[in-house]
């Protein structure tokens, strides 16, 4: 009876193996379906949302104003309408996925009719720490931009969030949750992973630059209002170091200096070896836009390939600029489809 067990936990070995194997997708669910509101509740929520980064703005002595076309600036009628009737095309799946041998969530959106299809592929890298600023199921409306335009996108909740195991670290270990969705993406029929692009917004940017610094594969990065520089950033923002750094960085009173320029593109840019797409907004209240003028330089001087857009008077979100820099990030990643 031993033998015979023992000879079946050998037939069964690999399979247990390649189960826990990175980037294998071991929880899949289907997404609730969308429940947008009105579009003079979406233009209200955003006004709002605007009005706080303004009272922001002004506790770091940063001038920001309310537009007075505001309504003009944003999504228009017509096309907030559009994206809420498109989001019946969008297929979203809530996902776990395994990361070092933990269970991490995650969501992938694509379009409903992918067969036969082969599609280029978006890694998107969420802003925010632990259970901020994590990802939910019709975020931008299930990407309805570039969904709509031929891309699957796939993002982590990085580990720790969203029900996921482990911790985050704010770029430490959890960093190999988005270099993980690389295998995760070529075991998707559907997926072109020869055509892979990194998209990501403030702590985004961030996992976006260390992805690259350890050579991930993809053709081209976009970054708005990226994390490059965690000492200015805790300059600007002292409460960074009690908030973010000291509960998330492992060890981060031991090794603080090193734990910070480990985390900073600024002191790696060299790194940097696939063309970038920087945005900031010029009034950003979180990320201070010198940050990401201070990147670009350090790109210039290495001879790497960027383009660098400062949206004059945005925040942090470019609320103001959110059509515009979606319709340029489409095309930087058009720009370097193989």
């Amino acid at each position: 009876m031993k033998k015979i067990f023992g000879w079946f936990l050998l037939i069964l070995m690999p399979a247990l193996i390649a189960a826990q194997t990175d980037g294998t997708i071991v929880e899949r669910t289907p997404c609730p379906a969308y429940a947008g509101g009105t579009y003079e509740q979406y233009v209200e929520a955003a006004r709002a949302g605007y009005v706080r980064r303004i009272e922001e703005s002004k506790k770091e002595g940063i001038k920001m104003e309310m537009p007075a076309d505001f309504s003009k600036r944003v999504l228009s009628k017509e096309e907030f309408e559009k994206r809420a009737a498109y989001v019946s095309n969008i297929d979203c799946q809530r996902i776990k996925y395994m990361s070092d041998n933990l269970k991490v969530a995650g969501y992938i959106w694509k379009p409903k009719n992918t067969d036969g299809k082969k599609l280029p592929v978006i890694i998107f890298n969420r802003g925010g720490n632990r259970e901020q600023g994590k990802l939910s199921a019709w975020t931008a409306f299930g990407f309805y931009y570039f969904v709509s335009n031929g891309f699957v996108v796939i993002g982590s909740q990085y580990r720790g969030a969203d029900g996921g195991e482990g911790k985050d670290e704010y770029g430490g270990a959890d960093a190999r949750d988005v270099m993980n969705l690389i295998p995760l993406a070529k075991s998707l029929d559907f997926a072109d992973t020869k055509n892979t692009f990194l998209l990501g917004n403030s702590r985004g940017g961030m996992m976006a630059y260390l992805a690259l610094k350890n050579k991930i594969s993809v053709n081209a990065a976009a970054v708005s209002s990226g994390v490059t520089d965690l000492f200015g950033n805790a300059q600007d923002h002292p409460d960074y170091i009690t908030n973010i750094y000291q509960p998330l960085i492992p060890d981060f009173d031991k090794r603080r200096d090193e734990a910070m320029r480990e985390r900073s593109a600024v002191y790696w840019a060299d790194k940097i070896n696939v063309p970038v797409l920087i945005m900031h907004g010029g009034a950003d209240e979180r990320v201070g836009t010198t940050r990401s003028l201070a990147f670009a330089q350090k790109l210039q001087e290495s001879g790497k390939t960027y383009e660098l857009i400062i949206y004059a008077g945005d925040d942090h979100n470019l609320t103001l600029n959110r059509t515009d820099s979606d319709r340029r990030v489409l095309e930087w990643f058009k720009k370097y489809l193989k």
